[in-house]
C-alpha cells in the first residue's frame, strides 16, 4: 500500500474530497474534480492572489492576519470553481505550519491509537515550539527498508494555526476532509521508482523543503523557511547540504530522480539552479498528469499540492 494511501486512510473518511484548496503564503488555488467513466476529469480550478499581508506563515501563531479579506478571496475563488455550496475539501497547507518529525517504532510501547497519541506527544514535546497537548497530530506507518527502520512519520499542527485557516472555510459552509502539508502531498503523489532514492524540492513563496524518498517513503523531510527561502543561492545551499547529509550520513548512493516544484523561479530556471548541487537535472512536477481537461498554457505550480492531494500524482 502506498504512502498516499496509508496517509489517507489514516486522515480520511472512506471517500475522498473531489474538492481541493490549497492556501499559499501569496494566494489561493483550488481545483474540482468530475467523474467520466469512472475516470477523474478537472472540472475547474481557479488561483487568486492577495498582499503579503493578509498571511504570516508560522509555527506558533494564527496564520491568516486579515481573516476578512481572506474570507472574501475563498469565497470567489469557490464560487469561480463551482464550490459556492460549500462541502467536503481538501485543504492544503504551507509545510512550514507544521512540524513534520520521524520516530523509529521500535522505540514506542504503545497499544491502541489513543496510547499512541499520548506517547507520541510526549516524545515530541521537547521538538515544538508549541503546546503539544492542544496540537493536531496525525501519524502513518513507514515500513523496514534498505537503510532505513520501521518508523512512524508524525505531523503536528498548533490548533490555533489551524483554526485559523479552518473557521473561514466553515463560515462559508466547507469542511475540511482532509488536512494536509502541500509536501506531503506531492511525496504521496510520486509515482516511485522501486530500489531508488530520489529527492523532491516544493520551493514555494516563502520556504523550500526537500524531501528525500527511499522506495517512495519518506526518510527526510527538511524546510527552509524565512527569507532565506527567497534567495536562490541559498536554496541551492540547502540542497547541496541535503545531498551531503544523505551521502555521509544515511549512506545514500546516489539520487536516481529529482523532481522540483517552483513558483519563486520558472520550473526549468529552478531545475538549472539545483542541477550542480543536486548532481542530475531534476524534473519539474507536473501537477496535471494526464488529468483530463487540464487546462493548456497555464503556470500549473500554484495548484500542484491541490491536484496532488486529489488525484494521487505530481508526476
Amino acid at each position: 500500500m502506498s504512502l498516499l494511501s496509508r496517509l489517507r486512510r489514516s486522515l480520511l473518511e472512506p471517500e475522498p474530497p473531489l474538492a481541493a484548496i490549497e492556501v499559499r503564503a501569496t494566494g489561493l488555488s483550488a481545483i474540482r474534480l468530475g467523474r467520466e467513466r469512472q475516470q477523474p476529469v478537472l472540472s475547474g480550478a481557479a488561483a487568486f492572489e492577495f498582499p503579503p499581508e493578509v498571511l504570516q506563515l508560522s509555527l506558533t501563531e494564527p496564520n491568516v492576519r486579515d481573516p476578512e479579506l481572506f474570507r472574501r478571496t475563498l469565497g470567489v475563488l469557490a464560487d469561480r470553481v463551482g464550490l459556492a455550496s460549500g462541502g467536503r475539501v481538501a485543504l492544503v497547507l504551507p509545510d512550514p505550519v507544521a512540524r513534520v518529525a520521524f520516530v523509529p517504532a521500535a522505540e514506542l510501547q504503545a497499544r491502541g491509537r489513543a496510547e499512541l497519541q499520548e506517547e507520541l506527544r510526549f516524545r515530541l514535546r521537547k521538538v515544538v515550539p508549541f503546546e503539544i497537548r492542544d496540537a493536531v497530530l496525525s501519524s502513518v506507518s513507514l515500513p523496514e527498508g534498505p537503510g532505513r527502520p520501521a518508523q512512524l512519520l508524525v505531523s503536528a499542527i498548533a490548533s490555533p494555526v489551524l483554526q485559523s485557516y479552518e473557521s473561514p472555510l466553515r463560515e462559508l459552509g466547507f469542511e475540511p476532509g482532509l488536512v494536509e502539508v502541500c509536501g506531503l502531498a506531492l511525496a504521496a503523489a510520486l509515482r516511485p521508482s522501486p530500489q531508488a532514492d530520489e529527492l523532491l524540492v516544493n520551493w514555494d513563496a516563502g520556504y523550500c523543503t526537500l524531501a528525500l524518498l527511499r522506495d517512495g517513503e519518506p526518510m527526510l523531510f527538511r524546510t527552509l523557511a524565512g527569507p532565506l527561502a527567497a534567495q536562490p543561492a541559498e536554496v541551492a545551499r540547502e540542497a547541496s547540504s541535503t545531498v551531503l547529509y544523505y551521502r555521509d550520513r544515511l549512506g545514500g548512493p546516489g539520487l536516481t530522480r529529482a523532481l522540483v516544484r517552483s513558483t519563486p523561479l520558472p520550473a526549468p530556471q529552478a531545475a538549472q539552479l539545483l542541477q550542480e548541487p543536486l548532481g542530475l537535472m531534476p524534473e519539474p512536477v507536473d501537477p496535471w498528469g494526464a488529468l483530463r481537461g487540464a487546462p493548456a498554457g497555464v503556470d500549473s505550480m500554484p495548484f500542484a499540492g491541490a491536484a496532488a492531494s486529489l488525484v494521487g500524482r505530481a508526476a
